[in-house]
């Protein structure tokens, strides 16, 4: 990045986001040039990631305590020991982390900021390096995981920019017997292209990018993919001011979804008998679509293709419930097939890590045409 960490001593939230902003900043001539969407120029990208625990100024630690673990995972292990971590406190919940790879004598800057119900990964490293740095980071430290946005959750966060269109997407089919699959993208989309491509197709959006108009022509490009990742391409000079608002107001949205989708915020207790179990108190997630129709064999499908990942190991109790263990999140839950529906249940130690990471698994590997709703249940006591 081009910003220095000094620059930012003292800055709140949006006073760091506004100095990221203007990496990102052209004047109208110079966004006029900008003929394409994306490039080699950089962006400024925003990470919208949820933790199981504390882990600002502590990611050494945990990478250190990774590369210990005799139960750790070799491409864990072997990244940790080839990247050195780094953290300087700017401000409260706010921190610059540098990523080391010595091998190429390359470090990358990153700001880590602490929100309410998340973290926030702010950088304008290019694209690729922040693939084989910070998301790699996520992806292996297990206290950490991107939120995940179903389509239609992702079109009403995106929707509600204001003075904003849809300028491009791309949508994603994956049918449920895995016999039939399609990535569509579109560039200078029409109003009506999403809507076209999920009639003909069945093809619901992984990404959007909008273009906001600021008095009255387009002044900010952007992106935002259901995969918990905001990018502002391009900013007109002078419209500084509306871009940081848009990234900010944004991100929240995408929290605040997926906050409402995966969160358990109820106490799960089961109890055992001699003829099954009984919950008081649960939270459980269901995925459906009312247009799906029953499929006989659907829990043999689902253990095949989904259940079958290293990722779970699994016991079955009866026909059509499965008790499942995340070996990633170290977190169990159940799993009820109530054909065409998925029904996750929240046990005593699960969060939203595993529930999000299982849904993000059926929607991406298994079915993209579900929609996820959660459901509470709480038991007052007289």
């Amino acid at each position: 990045m081009d910003v220095k960490k000094e620059a930012l001593e003292n800055k709140d939230v949006r006073g760091v986001v506004r100095e990221l902003i203007d990496e990102v900043t052209k004047t109208e001539e110079e966004a006029k040039e900008k003929t394409t969407r994306g490039g080699k120029s950089p962006d400024l990208k925003l990470y919208v990631v949820d933790t199981s625990e504390e882990v600002l100024g502590r990611l050494g630690d945990i990478a250190t305590s990774i590369t210990d673990s005799e139960s750790s995972k070799k491409a864990a292990k072997d990244f940790f020991n080839t990247h050195l971590i780094e953290e300087f406190k700017i401000n409260s919940g706010i921190w610059w982390v540098e990523i080391k790879t010595p091998r190429y004598e390359r470090t990358d800057d990153f700001i880590f900021v602490k929100r309410d119900d998340a973290i926030w990964i702010l950088t304008t490293e290019l694209k690729d390096w922040a693939k084989d740095t910070v998301e790699k980071i996520i992806k292996y430290m297990p206290q950490m995981e991107r939120v995940y946005l179903s389509s239609d959750d992702l079109e009403d966060v995106m929707g509600s920019i204001i003075d904003s269109e849809v300028s491009g997407f791309t949508a994603k089919y994956q049918s449920q017997h895995q016999e039939r699959s399609a990535t569509l993208r579109f560039h200078g989309a029409e109003p009506d292209d999403m809507k076209k491509a999920e009639e003909h197709f069945q093809a619901t959006p992984t990404r959007i990018e909008f273009n906001q108009r600021n008095s009255p022509s387009t002044a900010i490009q952007g992106s935002g993919s259901n995969d918990g990742i905001l990018t502002v391409e391009s900013v007109r000079l002078g419209s500084e001011g509306k871009a940081t608002d848009t990234l900010l107001g944004t991100s929240k949205g995408f929290t605040a979804v997926d906050s409402k989708r995966y969160n358990v915020n109820t106490d799960s207790h089961v109890k055992f008998f001699e003829t099954g179990f009984s919950v008081d108190e649960f939270t459980s997630i269901e995925l459906y679509n009312p247009e799906r129709e029953f499929v006989e064999n659907l829990a043999e499908e689902i253990e095949s293709g989904i259940l079958s990942k290293n990722q779970y190991q699994y016991g079955r109790w009866g026909e059509n419930t499965f008790f499942i263990h995340d070996k990633n999140h170290e977190e169990i839950f159940e799993l009820g097939i109530e054909s065409p529906e998925l029904v996750l249940h929240a046990r005593e130690t699960t969060t939203a890590l595993s529930l999000r990471s299982f849904c993000k698994n059926i929607l991406d590997e298994f079915d993209s045409t579900y929609s996820i709703r959660k459901k509470e249940t709480e038991v007052i006591s007289q």
